[in-house]
């Protein structure tokens, strides 16, 4: 997986409060790929090919590895 995407995805975890982490959905993750290709766009880069199961699954995977 590329570096970018990881970072990307970490920093928007950092950024959830435990009540965006509570109610975290797959859709929540296809918003937040939607608003990453728009923020790509805007900021001239070419956005990478995110995929908002793998976005869902690893935040999740956080959340666990906080949780323990």
């Amino acid at each position: 997986m590329e570096e970018r995407m990881m970072d990307v995805i970490v920093e928007i975890y950092n950024h959830m409060d435990d009540s965006d982490k509570d109610a975290f959905t797959l859709e929540d993750a296809e918003d937040m790929v939607e608003d990453q290709i728009r923020m790509d766009k805007e900021a001239g880069r070419e956005p990478l090919a995110y995929d908002p199961q793998f976005f869902y699954d690893t935040i999740v995977e956080r959340m666990e590895q906080d949780a323990e």
